[in-house]
């Protein structure tokens, strides 16, 4: 099997799963609030800038949180890329809503590398790295999902994860997800509605 179509089924892979985190994280919406399993919780994070960054950060204003990588071939530029149309459509600034990007390949995504790489989508993009410790962490209280897929022709590596994008309110709190690949009208339309926007 070639390496295009090892990456095909790969991300076929990768889009079954981010489809059945979303199903799951709308049932989970719908538990009455005893059984609901919470999304989100305690985590320490590193921003680009060296600074701690937790939970608490998360407040203030809503939140468009993304799980990737700075070597991801497609998926993590698309979305940061669309994340700036949906604001665009809306006349958004990072004051109005947080973009923050968190690493799931901590061993090359240092500070630095991180701070390079978004600079290219902007310049209000939050990038958080740690150790694999608070990667793991953070991940688990997401449900996220991720795992190198080693190509043994290549001494690189790419990384299979979930790429669904979670919207949090002012509080820090999930209020829903946009789908990897989900409409232009959809998520301007869901992020309308995170911020009270009329229209």
């Amino acid at each position: 099997m070639n390496l295009a179509r090892v990456r095909l089924v790969l991300w076929g892979l990768v889009l079954i799963v981010g489809i059945a985190a979303t199903i799951l994280m709308i049932y989970r919406q719908t538990l009455p609030d005893s059984d609901r399993v919470r999304i989100g919780g305690n985590f320490e994070m590193v921003t680009t800038k060296g600074e701690s960054f937790n939970q608490n950060d998360l407040k203030g204003e809503p939140t468009m949180l993304f799980f990737g990588y700075t070597f991801c071939p497609d998926v993590c530029p698309t979305t940061l890329y669309e994340s700036n149309v949906w604001r665009q459509a809306l006349d958004l600034t990072g004051k109005d809503i947080k973009t923050v990007f968190v690493t799931v390949d901590p061993e090359r995504d240092t500070p630095e590398q991180l701070d390079a790489y978004l600079s290219s989508f902007g310049d209000d993009i939050i990038g958080l790295t740690g150790t694999n410790e608070q990667v793991d962490n953070i991940k688990s209280k997401f449900g996220i999902f991720s795992e190198k897929a080693v190509d043994e022709d290549s001494s690189d590596y790419l990384v299979n994860h979930t790429a669904t994008l979670f919207l949090l309110d002012e509080n820090g709190q999930f209020a829903g997800t946009i789908a990897y690949g989900e409409g232009k009208e959809s998520a301007v339309a869901k992020l309308r509605r995170l911020l009270n926007i009329e229209g």
